[in-house]
């Protein structure tokens, strides 16, 4: 057997593990680290009091966000056990496969070992060349020996190759039963766990429908909250696609048509980056409001209707752009909070509550630029509520943000 073939049948028989798997156990398990890290840092943000109505209300919105996590970590749980189930099994296949043909070619070459011996027994290798009636026979004798026994030689390289690959992929196999085992012992954790934290939000939701009439002023008073920030919300924006509008009608046609080729190639390139945007705070989050009409967990007739998402981080956390752009508006919140607005084309991203920020209408911004800190209620809770808007029309933040 030549070198090349050698090395042709070990890389052939050697492959132990598709590349689809490979790549799709790799992103499972990228996505769990992202949920692990959510809630871990849901961790630190739960109050430890829960005297009053607000924080027991935002208990549970963590609560309940970090339940919804703990399940995603266990569905892709499932999944990566799953996917190491179907390689393995995959492999088990080619094991047989590999152990028939390892069989076969051991066969085929003891069956030559036996030939060979018996030609050798009954005819001398040196009788059976030097009896040639001419020396072109004879060479023809001399080539039929040597490609014999240099067969026999090569039956026995394979069977050596063959029993390597053997040894190889049984090893691989037993990983992966061995890895399947460990993750079916987490999955039994984070199930216990996960019953844990639905006894905890049964409890809350017990304790807060005890308090039915205060927690709807509650949920009323933070509706009213939402509903006049999104209205000075939308008048700013309202007022800043006039602004541009009265700007272009002033512009000269060659400053009018570079603006529009500026705005449309920066529009462009925010949409292509749907779902890859970066989280607009630094360090540990977690998102407790999401965008649209949201149920109140465990209590079907209790509704809030958020026009962005809101997101929960440490005290003193960094908020950041997400996209290169420039800052149009810098307002004030009817609760003392900063506002910012920041146009990317024809998209504007909006950042609520604010304690101080580092820009002013016209900053222009790069991507992971500060902005400024989220500010802490009276409670010690830091949340960033988050907006975005194509011009006038509202979006759901959480299907471009990367998470």
């Amino acid at each position: 057997m030549t070198t090349f073939r050698k090395i042709f049948l070990l890389l052939a028989l050697t492959s132990v593990m598709p590349v689809w798997g490979q790549k799709s156990v790799e992103k499972i398990q990228q996505q769990k680290a992202e949920i692990e890290r959510q809630i871990k840092a849901s961790e630190s943000l739960l109050s430890s009091t829960d005297k009053d109505i607000k924080t027991q209300l935002s208990n549970l919105n963590i609560l309940s966000e970090r339940l919804s996590e703990r399940r995603r970590l266990l569905d892709r749980t499932g999944r990566e056990i799953r996917e190491l189930t179907a390689q393995s099994d995959q492999l088990a296949k080619q094991l047989d496969l590999l152990r028939k043909e390892y069989d076969e070619c051991r066969d085929r070459y003891a069956e030559a070992c036996r030939f060979y011996q018996r030609q050798k027994t009954s005819l001398n290798p040196l009788m059976f060349l030097f009896s040639s009636s001419s020396y072109r026979q004879l060479s023809r004798r001399f080539r039929y020996v040597r490609e014999y026994s240099k067969s026999i030689s090569d039956l026995a390289s394979e069977i050596s190759v063959r029993q390597d690959t053997i040894v190889a992929r049984q090893s691989v196999i037993d990983s992966l039963k061995n890895e399947k085992l460990v993750l079916q012992a987490e999955q039994s954790e984070q199930e216990e766990i996960a019953k844990q934290e639905e006894q905890k939000q049964r409890s809350l939701v017990t304790g807060l429908q005890s308090k039915r009439t205060t927690l709807k002023k509650e949920i009323d008073r933070q509706q009213k909250e939402i509903n006049a920030l999104g209205k000075e919300i939308d008048r700013l924006i309202a007022a800043e696609m006039k602004k541009q509008k009265d700007k272009s009608k002033q512009q000269n046609a060659a400053e009018q048509k570079q603006q529009t080729e500026n705005d449309f190639k920066l529009t462009g390139s925010f949409e292509s980056n749907k779902g890859k945007l970066p989280v607009p705070v630094s360090g540990q989050y977690l998102i407790i409001g999401n965008y649209g009409t949201q149920q109140v967990a465990g209590m079907k007739d209790v509704k809030i209707n958020n026009l962005g998402i809101d997101i929960q981080c440490v005290k003193g956390s960094e908020v950041k752009v997400i996209f290169d752009g420039t800052v149009t508006t810098v307002f004030q919140q009817a609760l003392g909070q900063i506002g910012v607005l920041v146009r990317h084309g024809s998209y504007i991203s909006v950042y609520c509550n604010l304690s101080d920020t580092k820009v002013s209408s016209g900053s222009v911004l790069k991507t992971g630029d500060v902005i400024g800190h989220v500010a802490s209620d009276p409670s010690g809770r830091s949340i960033l509520h988050f907006q975005l808007h194509r011009e006038n029309t509202k979006l759901n933040p959480s299907e471009w943000l990367k998470r």
